[in-house]
């Protein structure tokens, strides 16, 4: 059984935001929170994640037809630094998109079945996106 979902650029697509990209200028005073680095609570701040830096990412896996939960924690580096803020990203902190034009990332699940028999397979692909 071969499931694909395509997720929006590191699911920032659920975040409201503002109709047109911030500049550089609207954010300039705003806070920088580097990754693994935590905001103060209520603080508007732009979170970055620098190139080369390892970034750990949690996988669920839970479920009535489980016997109970798993999880699994794996590291992943940028190629290039990732400036975000609510929906928009931006790789040098001055230029601003919307995160689902600059991010692609797809997430496929291929679970062990007659087709497929042996281990599962879970596949992320995080590409950079061309931007305008």
């Amino acid at each position: 059984m071969k499931l694909t979902l395509i997720a929006c650029a590191l699911s920032l697509s659920a975040l409201a935001g503002c109709a047109t990209p911030p500049t550089a200028k609207s954010l300039a005073g705003l806070p920088i929170v580097e990754y693994p680095g935590k905001p103060a609570g209520g603080t508007e701040f732009v979170y970055k994640l620098p190139a080369g830096k390892p970034i750990d990412m949690r996988i669920h896996a839970d479920g009535s037809a489980l016997a109970g939960p798993a999880e699994h924690t794996l590291s992943a580096r940028l190629a290039r630094d990732l400036y975000l803020y609510k929906r928009w990203a931006s790789e040098d902190g001055h230029t601003w998109h919307d995160a689902r034009d600059l991010i692609a990332v797809e997430f496929a699940l291929t679970l062990p079945s007659h087709e497929f028999p042996g281990a599962g397979d879970m596949h992320l692909s995080v590409n950079r996106k061309a931007v305008p």
